[in-house]
């Protein structure tokens, strides 16, 4: 018996598959589309080799003309160039099986009479679909982790037994300046809700950066955001003193600090789960301890390099891309023949590493400590 995923009788599903990838329904769309990554950074066309050096640009406030007599010769400026960061792309990517088990309940389901073949096809692509999904979904999510761990962790990712147990152990260092990294003067607790003043230290960062870099946006967790408006000083600069009651919702917030001109809070939610030892165990990506100013437009671009099997495929295994091909998904079987359990393999792989292309126009201001 052939291949599930290439079975004769039942058409090419791996190609269903790359159809509903390229053909995908907005709710499909939204699933994936929702990844942090995506919206802060481009894609860069794949690459053969899998070192990179990346342009990164600087942000300086602009240096003033002289102003000359007629006869003068025109002042020569120094070139201060660009910078640039150096790294190898990474391969992420993990693996799930169909059992035999659920392969006999699809195989009894075809053989039904009493269901037509569209809903037949429409089930198999469902069932495929859903592997697909969680496979997809677990390299975009890793993706989203080393993103916004380097963003709300001073521009270290580490890579512990905690946060990626079955994988390598690295240390990622995106350099921010240390003139970027920022503290509040008083730390934003609940003993402080009176006394703190979160309003005077988010304007001295824009005040500071002001001429060199155009914010688009304050990304903090939500327990921050909700415990900002509960403070004095943040209701008192949008309600005056009559209104210090009111609850202030974060929309309402939002369009009022931009009269100050503070960018829009971004609230970062997002939790995913690691194994270890066949157990769940959730990792937050995002040091809720931080708020980080980000530049307006994309903050960096996510490095790619073309996947071994891109290269050399593989007899016996179907493919098919997701994410401008950055993405390969490989469907294959095992069984007796390799000692292994009877099943049919779905992975998702990708050679990717996010840069921060901006990286001196982003700054971390630390709520829980004055220095």
């Amino acid at each position: 018996m052939k291949s599930f995923f290439n079975s004769e009788l039942f058409g090419d599903l791996t190609r269903l598959v790359q159809i509903t990838f390229d053909q995908a329904s907005e709710k499909q769309k939204q699933l994936f589309s929702q990844a942090y990554t995506d919206q802060l950074m481009d894609w860069d066309t794949p690459q053969y080799g899998l070192t990179f050096e990346e342009i990164v640009g600087t942000f300086k406030l602009t240096v003033l003309a002289s102003v000359i007599g007629d006869n003068a010769a025109t002042p020569l400026r120094s070139h201060d160039g660009l910078g640039t960061f150096q790294g190898s792309i990474p391969r992420i990517g993990h693996k799930f099986p169909m059992q035999a088990n659920k392969l006999r309940e699809l195989l009894q389901m075809l053989e039904t009479k009493r269901i037509t073949d569209s809903a037949k096809i429409a089930k198999l692509q469902e069932t495929m679909f859903a592997n697909v999904a969680d496979a997809v979904k677990g390299v975009k999510d890793r993706l989203d982790f080393i993103t916004l761990t380097a963003l709300s962790n001073d521009g270290v990712v580490e890579f512990t037994e905690s946060n990626n147990p079955d994988g390598r152990r690295w240390k990622l260092d995106y350099q921010l300046p240390d003139d970027n990294k920022k503290f509040v003067s008083a730390i934003w607790n609940d003993a402080n809700l009176n006394t703190a003043d979160p309003f005077a230290d988010l304007i001295e960062i824009v005040n500071e950066f002001k001429g060199k870099v155009e914010f688009g946006a304050m990304l903090m967790d939500n327990s921050t955001a909700l415990k900002l408006a509960r403070f004095k000083t943040i209701k008192q600069a949008i309600y005056g003193t009559d209104k210090l009651n009111t609850p202030l919702a974060l929309d309402f917030m939002n369009q009022q600090l931009s009269r100050f001109g503070l960018p829009p809070i971004m609230v970062v939610s997002k939790r995913n789960d690691v194994l270890v030892d066949g157990k769940r165990s959730a990792v937050n990506p995002w040091n809720t301890a931080k708020v980080v100013f980000i530049p307006s437009g994309k903050i960096g671009i996510v490095k790619t390099a073309f996947e071994d099997s891109q290269i050399m495929p593989e007899e016996n295994v179907s493919y098919s891309t997701y994410d401008r091909g950055n993405i390969v998904v490989a469907q294959w079987r095992t069984g007796e023949s390799k000692n292994e359990l009877a099943a049919e393999m779905t992975q998702a792989s990708s050679r990717a590493l996010p840069v921060f292309t901006t990286i001196d126009g982003i700054v971390s201001l630390d709520v829980t400590a004055t220095s």
